[in-house]
C-alpha cells in the first residue's frame, strides 16, 4: 500500500492556524473593559454578516473604477495624516526619542555619543540613528525642521507600506473585494494615524521591507528584464536597511535558506523560478554586516563593554517570574549594577537556567501563552512610545475619549477578522494536504510568520508592536485565490442557520454591553496637555545646571479642564514651584514629591505658566529636555528672560 505524501506547507499552515486562535482570543477578550469587549464582538459579527453585500457590490466595479476608488482612499489617508501631524502632535518618549535626539545631533555635526549611556548599553539602535541622521541632513537642504523632517519620513514610509500591501493583495487575489476591505481598514482604523505616523522607530522599516520582499516575490515571474533589475536593487536595499535597523529580520534569512534547501531536493524547477529573488535576499543579509560596521565607523561610535548588555539579557528578561514576557525595568537595573559585559554574561549563565527552573514546565508554558497573547494583541499600539497629545484642540478634546476607544475597537475587530480569515485559509490548506503543490511563495510566507511567532514566544521579549510585522505576511495568505471559498459561497447570502447564529451572537454582545458596569471609555490619566519627551535619568542623561535665584518659566494652554498637574525634576534638588493662572493671576503652590512637583485640583481651561525658581544660594541641576530644532511644546522655556524655543519642562496636565 502506497503512503500518500502530505504537503509540508499544509503542516506548517496547521501550526499557524493554532497561533491564529491565540491571536483571535487575545483581541476578543484582551481587555478588562467588558463594554469594549462587547463592542468588539458586535463589530465582528456585524461585519461578517454584511460582508457578502459588500463583496457583491465590489465584484461589479470595473478595474478602472476600482483604481479610482483606491486612489481616492489613499489621498484621503494622506490628508488625514497631514491634519494629525499639524493639529495633534504627540510627545514621543523612551527609545524613539533617544534615537531622535542623537540623530539630530549627528545631523548637525555633533558626533558625541555621551549625552547618555543609552547607546553604550544598547548599541542595536546605532545604525537606525545614523540612517535617521542622514535623512535629517537631507531634509535640512529644504530647510525643514527636525519635527517636519522626521514626520515626513514617517508619512512616506507608512504610505509606501499601505500602497505595497494593497498592490500585492490586488495583484495576487485578482478580487476587488479583498483589496477594498484592506483599503477601508487602513482608512477608518487608527493604523495609519497614530504610532506609525507620530513615532518613527525600527518597526516601520521592518514592515515595509517585508511588504517589498513579498511584492517582488509575487510579481517576479511577470517582470521584464529592466523591471527585474530595478526591483532587484530595491529588494537588496530594503533587506540591508531593515536588517541593520532591526536585526530580528534574520528570521527571514532562516526561512529563505530552509525553503531553498527544501526546493533543491524536492523541486528544482520551482527553485529556478524564484532563485534570483532568494539569492538577492541572502545578498542583502550578507551586505548588512559590513553596512552596520560602516555606519558605526562614520558616526564615530565606539563600543564600551563597561555598559553593554549581553544578548542573553533579552531572553533572561522575558522569563522574569514577576513579569509578562516583555521589557522589565527591574531586570535592567539589576544587570546595570554589574560592571562589565563579561561579568554580566557570567551572571546570566547562572541566572537564566535558575529562572527557567523556577518557572518549571507549566510556568514556561504559561509564559509562552502570555507572550503570544501580547504579540498578537493590538489594544496598546495606538499609544506605543507616546505620552499623549501635546495640546490637542478644544473641539477634538470633546470627542477624544470616545474617538480613542472606538479606534481601539476598530483595530481589534480588523485584526480579529484578519486572524480569522488566515485561520480558515490555513485549515483549507490542511484539507488539501494530499493534493496541494508546495508553492514556494506560500511556504516562505507561512514559514516566516511561524519564525517570527516562535522567536518572540519562545526566545525573545515581546511587545504588541512586534506582532505588526505579521500584517504583510497574513495579507499575502488572505489573498491567495486557491485558498479562498468558491465564488458562489463567498457572494451568497447567509443561510437561515447563519442568520440565527449571527443574531444570537449579536444579542449576547448587546446584553454584555448593557450589563457591563463600566463605560467603554475611561478618563483616568488622559492628558489635556503635556510634554513627556526626555532622555531619562536611568540612562544618566545630562542635567541642566541652574544658577542661584534663577527663574524658569513656560506657558501652557489648556483646551480642556484638568485635575492633575505634574512637572518633573531631578531627585534631591530644592526648587520652589508655582503654577500661575494667567487669566485670574491666581498662584498655586506645587507640592514636592521625590521626583516631581505636583498639584491636584480642578484647573479650568485657559493659559497657565509653570514657574520654578532656584531659591538656594548654590547652583542646582534639573531635568530639562533640549533639542536643536525639534518642536517639543507650543511655548518656549524661558530662563531669566531668555527664550529657548526647543527646550521644555517635562510636564503633564491630565483629567
Amino acid at each position: 500500500m502506497r503512503t500518500k505524501k502530505i504537503s509540508i506547507t499544509s503542516i506548517l499552515a496547521l501550526i499557524l492556524a493554532f497561533a491564529m486562535v491565540i491571536g483571535i482570543f487575545s483581541n476578543l477578550i484582551g481587555q478588562a473593559n467588558m463594554k469594549s469587549n462587547a463592542l468588539v464582538l458586535i463589530g465582528c459579527v456585524v461585519i461578517w454578516y454584511f460582508k457578502p453585500f459588500l463583496l457583491n457590490w465590489a465584484t461589479k466595479i470595473s478595474e478602472k473604477n476600482m483604481t479610482r476608488i483606491l486612489t481616492g482612499i489613499l489621498l484621503a489617508i494622506v490628508i488625514i495624516q497631514i491634519l494629525v501631524i499639524h493639529f495633534l502632535p504627540a510627545s514621543v518618549y523612551h527609545d524613539p526619542f533617544r534615537v531622535l535626539v542623537q540623530a539630530e545631533q549627528l545631523a548637525h555635526g555633533h558626533s558625541n555619543w555621551n549625552n547618555s549611556i543609552y547607546f553604550l548599553r544598547f548599541p542595536n539602535n546605532v545604525s537606525l540613528t545614523v540612517l535617521m541622521a542622514g535623512w535629517l541632513k537631507f531634509a535640512g537642504l529644504f530647510h525643514l525642521s527636525t519635527y517636519w523632517g522626521i514626520h515626513l519620513l514617517s508619512l512616506i514610509l507608512i504610505d509606501a507600506f499601505i500602497f505595497a500591501i494593497l498592490r500585492s493583495v490586488r495583484r495576487l487575489s485578482h478580487q476587488n473585494d479583498v483589496v477594498l476591505l484592506a483599503a477601508i481598514f487602513f482608512l477608518v482604523s487608527p493604523f495609519a494615524y497614530t504610532y506609525y505616523l507620530q513615532v518613527f522607530y525600527s518597526d516601520l522599516p521592518s514592515m515595509l521591507s517585508f511588504a517589498i520582499v513579498f511584492n517582488v516575490l509575487i510579481g517576479w515571474s511577470e517582470f521584464s528584464r529592466n523591471k527585474r533589475i530595478i526591483t532587484g536593487i530595491g529588494l537588496v536595499l530594503s533587506v540591508v536597511i531593515a536588517e541593520v535597523v532591526k536585526p530580528n529580520l534574520i528570521v527571514l534569512l532562516v526561512a529563505v535558506l530552509l525553503v531553498g534547501i527544501w526546493l533543491f531536493f524536492k523541486n528544482r524547477e520551482q527553485l529556478n523560478a524564484i532563485k534570483m529573488p532568494l539569492i538577492l535576499i541572502v545578498l542583502g543579509f550578507i551586505l548588512a554586516v559590513p553596512t552596520a560596521s560602516g555606519l558605526k565607523a562614520v558616526s564615530h561610535y565606539k563600543t564600551n563593554n563597561q555598559y553593554a548588555f549581553p544578548t542573553t539579557h533579552w531572553i533572561w528578561m522575558s522569563y522574569d517570574p514577576k513579569g509578562k514576557g516583555g521589557y522589565e525595568l527591574r531586570d535592567v537595573k539589576k544587570l546595570s549594577a554589574i560592571p562589565g559585559k563579561q561579568a554580566k554574561q557570567n551572571y546570566l549563565k547562572k541566572a537564566l537556567p535558575k529562572r527557567l527552573k523556577h518557572l518549571g514546565p507549566v510556568g514556561i508554558g504559561k509564559r509562552w501563552i502570555e507572550k503570544a497573547n501580547t504579540f498578537f494583541g493590538v489594544s496598546t499600539i495606538q499609544k506605543a512610545y507616546t505620552g499623549g497629545f501635546i495640546a490637542a484642540p478644544r473641539l477634538y478634546q470633546k470627542v477624544q475619549l470616545p474617538f480613542a476607544a472606538i479606534g481601539m475597537v476598530i483595530m481589534r475587530v480588523g485584526f480579529i477578522l484578519l486572524y480569522a480569515e488566515t485561520l480558515l485559509r490555513c485549515l483549507r490548506l490542511w484539507r488539501k494536504r494530499y493534493t496541494f503543490n508546495d508553492d514556494p511563495r506560500v511556504m516562505l510566507t507561512v514559514l516566516t510568520a511561524l519564525g517570527y511567532i516562535a522567536f518572540h514566544t519562545f526566545l525573545w521579549e515581546t511587545e504588541s508592536r512586534y506582532g505588526q510585522v505579521m500584517v504583510p505576511l497574513l495579507g499575502i495568505l488572505c489573498s491567495i485565490p486557491s485558498l479562498s471559498l468558491p465564488t458562489e459561497q463567498r457572494l451568497g447570502s447567509r443561510s437561515k442557520t447563519q442568520r440565527y447564529f449571527a443574531l444570537g451572537i449579536f444579542v449576547v454582545g448587546l446584553g454584555a454591553y448593557v450589563a457591563a458596569p463600566h463605560s467603554y471609555t475611561t478618563i483616568k490619566g488622559d492628558h489635556v496637555a503635556g510634554q513627556e519627551s526626555q532622555l531619562s535619568l536611568q540612562f544618566d542623561a545630562k542635567k541642566t545646571r541652574i544658577q542661584p535665584n534663577s527663574t524658569l518659566t513656560q506657558q501652557v494652554k489648556l483646551n480642556h479642564s484638568a485635575k492633575h498637574f505634574k512637572v518633573s525634576l531631578a531627585p534631591g534638588v530644592k526648587f520652589r514651584g508655582t503654577l500661575v493662572n494667567e487669566q485670574t493671576h491666581r498662584r498655586y503652590v506645587l507640592t514636592r514629591t521625590p521626583k516631581a512637583f505636583k498639584l491636584k485640583r480642578k484647573l479650568p481651561m485657559g493659559k497657565y505658566q509653570i514657574e520654578l525658581k532656584n531659591n538656594q544660594q548654590y547652583p542646582q541641576s534639573i531635568l530639562l529636555t533640549k533639542t536643536i530644532s525639534y518642536w517639543l511644546a507650543p511655548y518656549p522655556l524661558v530662563i531669566n528672560q531668555q527664550q529657548h524655543p526647543y527646550w521644555s519642562f517635562v510636564y503633564t496636565f491630565s483629567r
